[in-house]
């Protein structure tokens, strides 16, 4: 979105549009707002800065060069770490101060302080799940780490010398719009932001689903529909891999425990949507015989984005790639020698336990057979406008309890791996400088939360993957449901040796892959929970690896476009041949006939402007929702967990097991197969009809909806309806507000070139041209060369040339 600046009338039309639309509580007056000293117009960005700036004094020990390129990326070159790290965060802040602030707000459970008593709820939950409490935790080792204390320290002050220049015209818009001003950044702030990652993507729970599940249909039902290792499942460590050490055996099996309170707390499941793809391919599959790797990271899409680009070079490192704002160093990206990728684990690292107490008081709760202590904090909870609010904490030796049920004295207690004090910077401070594998191996034993897919490859042709982080040593079932909280069995008493987490390193099959699945097959010796993302991403890209031998870095661009649907590829013709079976179907309109027509000859290409994938998308949806309701249907218990498309296609390709489960879970009771398809196929045709009118409507593009939503959800500012391709279960993973954040392909040659491109821009103020202007690339299929620059001198020379950055198809 390109604000310009134009006439009078649609200053005030964009300016209501931004109130009004606003979901952040309360706005000050238009006025101050419109004021054309202080207010929007001075909150256009930093977008016509020179080419290259010097930075000097503010705290820096040497000078500083920042050379922008073209799209707006800072090229850092200092003399000193302490420096780089600094003029880090100076640049950050420039760009996106108001971002790092309401996101660490957010984390820290602060933003009623700012927004009103509206988010007074949110602040409590956050407080409740123990965002500050272990970001506390980690201050603690951070301060005794005597690389990353001064890292942070650097990054920090390089923050708040961005911060201690602004004048009130200078601040960003939104800071205007709540008649708020930037308070100074702290090394804290940095591990909220550290927790809020990991809240996204290691906080995910179905523990109160499965209990309900288990309670109602019992351990039958899900072994055999909800199973650890689904049968489809291609795994990241390819099947058969022999695990060479003696593993930590688990507590004794405890029997099955009934809980009494059934809420996950604020511990939902995390959105199904959410998930990654990555992968290396060994020299002796490619046309150059280097390495090539790819990542690309679905999150949800935001502006500003979640990722900031930027090259860090200072005399032991030079590196390129995307931060998070908010924290130093490089989070993924290359150096001159190797190259990485994340994906998340998805490994169950947050048990839910239902705690009981000894009375009203809830001073004692029920362990091990003994009454013992617990401990509260008092939170005051600050609010604009109002009163602070009171709002009680209380901790087990688990961890926070996050719910009470206080007429049967329990309560629902959490233990999270992201509570422990860990230096998970460490790694990327380390990897940055890595200049082969042993260096990288060596980094990753400070990675603890949220445990990731290491994609590896470097100059030397080794590539690799590392299932990554800190994991429970398990019983298998361990942390599905509710736990016993009085039981020590449940207790995390040990963790995986770090040398004994899944890992493989130049397979023969000459490529190593993740998608978010299963991470092994059931042979390997540890239990690391039972969901995991479904086998058709990681399904895909094997499929798709396997087949050559001369793979180029366009082949790797155009895998990361790849639309096509696995989920349809086998479920649409059973959908079809069932559908055949039943007498509803010669009685279809000529129209209904000739959608038909157009699935049978469709490629399972989930493409934008097309129908097909709306039509099977929408069809197999409400089909499997009536195939499992005949059973949840007999129970009351809520919330449950469903199983997934993978599994109800399986049931629906065998009659015997379907009837099997109407048997055994339903009461004999059940409608046939093509009877529930053929209800499903005549709600779809009406649902699109009702709610999208002709077929002219239907295309895909428009039902997805995908978009990039603004931060403070301000309608104004958010990009929706972007038209492209791409679909949840396919290797261009879109849906909604969720999709590729950042997509980066690498090609290890001598002289090393990289390609990357995020749905955003490098300013996070609106008026700036550099606000969404990756945003039309993105969604288009395109991306960006990545100038990875060997000096300062380099980097000029490029810019006084009047080098453009040039897009790239594959």
């Amino acid at each position: 979105m390109k604000w310009i600046k134009a006439g009078g009338a649609l200053l005030i039309t964009l300016a209501l549009a931004i109130v009004f639309s606003s979901q952040l509580g309360p706005v000050p007056a238009l006025g101050p707002l419109l004021n054309p000293v202080s207010g929007f117009w001075q909150s256009d960005g930093p977008q016509h800065k020179p080419h290259h700036v010097w930075l000097t004094g503010m705290g820096l020990q040497d000078s500083v060069l920042v050379v922008y390129d073209d799209r707006r990326v800072p090229h850092i070159f200092a003399r000193n770490n302490h420096d780089v790290y600094f003029a880090q965060g100076y640049v950050t802040a420039q760009d996106r101060l108001w971002q790092m602030d309401i996101q660490a707000r957010s984390g820290a459970g602060t933003l009623a302080e700012i927004l009103g008593e509206g988010l007074v709820e949110i602040d409590k939950e956050q407080r409740r799940k123990g965002m500050m409490f272990g970001a506390l935790n980690k201050l603690e080792v951070y301060e005794q780490d005597e690389l990353l204390m001064p890292t942070l320290t650097a990054y920090t002050d390089g923050v708040n010398a961005w911060i201690n220049q602004l004048s009130h015209r200078d601040y960003p818009l939104e800071y205007k719009l709540i008649g708020h001003k930037p308070a100074p950044w702290t090394p804290l702030h940095t591990l909220v932001m550290h927790m809020n990652m990991a809240s996204t993507l290691a906080s995910g729970t179905s523990a109160a689903g499965m209990s309900n599940v288990r309670e109602a249909l019992g351990d039958d039902f899900i072994n055999r529909f909800l199973p650890a290792y689904p049968a489809d499942m291609d795994p990241i460590i390819p099947e058969n891999t022999q695990w060479p050490f003696n593993p930590v055996s688990p507590a004794e099996v405890p029997d099955a425990f009934s809980p009494v309170t059934l809420s996950d707390a604020n511990y939902a499941f995390p959105s199904p949507y959410l998930g990654s793809n990555s992968w290396a391919v060994s020299g002796y599959r490619t046309e150059s015989g280097r390495p090539l790797l790819s990542n690309d990271m679905h999150l949800e899409l935001s502006l500003p984005s979640i990722w900031y680009e930027v090259q860090l070079s200072s005399p032991d490192m030079n590196v390129y790639g995307v931060s998070l704002p908010g924290a130093p160093t490089v989070i993924v990206g290359f150096n001159s020698d190797v190259a990485w990728g994340v994906t998340n684990s998805g490994a169950n690292v947050l048990d839910v336990y239902e705690i009981t107490f000894e009375d009203e008081s809830l001073s004692r709760y029920r362990h091990d057979g003994q009454w013992k202590e617990t401990s509260y904090v008092v939170e005051e909870i600050p609010v604009a406008g109002g009163h602070a609010v009171i709002d009680t904490v209380w901790y087990t030796h688990h961890g926070p309890v996050g719910f009470l049920d206080r007429e049967n004295l329990k309560g629902q207690a959490t233990q999270w791996i992201a509570h422990r004090a860990s230096v998970d910077l460490r790694t990327f401070y380390e990897i940055n400088r890595a200049g082969g594998y042993t260096e990288f191996v060596e980094g990753l034993q400070y990675f603890d939360v949220p445990a990731q897919n290491f994609t590896y490859a470097d100059r030397e042709g080794n590539i690799s993957l590392w299932h990554n982080g800190l994991f429970p040593v398990r019983w298998e079932g361990m942390g599905d449901f509710i736990s016993d909280g009085s039981d020590p069995a449940y207790d995390w008493n040990e963790f995986i040796p770090r040398d004994h987490v899944p890992n493989i390193t130049n397979p023969e099959r000459g490529f190593v892959s993740s998608a978010n699945q299963n991470p092994t097959d059931p042979e390997y010796p540890y239990f690391l929970g039972r969901f995991f993302a479904s086998y058709e991403r990681g399904a895909r890209i094997n499929e798709v690896l396997s087949e050559r031998y001369d793979f180029t870095y366009a082949d790797m661009l155009g895998l990361q476009l790849d639309n096509v649907s696995l989920t349809a590829r086998t479920g649409l013709p059973l959908l079809l041949s069932l559908f055949e079976e039943h007498s509803s179907y010669e009685e279809l309109s000529s129209e209904e006939q000739q959608f038909i027509e157009q699935l049978r000859s469709w490629n399972y290409e989930m493409l934008g402007d097309a129908i097909e994938p709306t039509l099977s998308r929408l069809w197999l949806t409400k089909t499997r929702r009536k195939i499992w309701d005949q059973v949840y249907s007999r129970t009351d218990r809520r919330p449950v967990r469903y199983p997934d498309n993978s599994r109800t296609i399986q049931l629906m390709a065998d009659a015997d097991d379907y009837q099997m489960m109407l048997n055994d879970f339903a009461g004999g009771n059940g409608s046939p197969l093509p009877e529930i398809v053929a209800q499903g196929w005549k709600e779809t045709i009406s649902q699109l009809r009702e709610e999208r009118g002709t077929p002219d409507n239907w295309n895909w593009a428009d039902v997805q909806n995908v978009r990039v939503v603004h931060l403070g959800r301000i309608d104004a500012l958010t990009r929706a309806g972007i038209q492209t391709h791409g679909a949840s279960e396919a290797l261009n993973s879109k849906r909604g507000s969720v999709g590729p954040s950042w997509r980066m392909v690498v090609s290890l040659e001598d002289e090393i070139r990289a390609w990357g491109v995020y749905p955003g821009g490098q300013s996070g103020s609106p008026g700036s041209v550099h606000y969404d202007d990756f945003i039309q690339p993105w969604a288009d299929g395109e991306f960006f060369p990545l100038h990875f620059f060997e000096s300062g001198e380099e980097a000029i020379s490029w810019i006084q040339q009047g080098h453009q950055t040039q897009r790239v198809s594959p």
